[in-house]
């Protein structure tokens, strides 16, 4: 799917994070996601972070919120990471 705020060589910038969770299919989620379980502290997953902190879609909120928790939670259980330790 095109969308109306992807700028070339700037992928995943919250404008176009915010068109693809509200108008996007199911395969630019996939995109997505699969974007964010790669790197959960990346560009893609920091904007989804954003997106969803200024919106109020319906469930689409919680899921990505969730899943982005998911993500890093997994992503610091596997590099050893623990609260506390820093």
């Amino acid at each position: 799917m095109w969308h109306r705020h992807l700028v070339p060589d700037t992928d995943e910038s919250i404008a176009e994070v915010e068109d693809i969770l509200e108008r996007g299919t199911v395969e630019d989620w996939r995109e997505l996601a699969a974007k964010v379980r790669l790197d959960p502290w990346g560009r893609a997953a920091r904007s989804v972070e954003t997106a969803v902190a200024h919106n109020d879609w319906y469930g689409t909120t919680t899921i990505w919120s969730r899943f982005l928790q998911r993500c890093r939670a997994v992503s610091s259980s596997s590099r050893g990471d623990s609260v506390g330790n820093a």
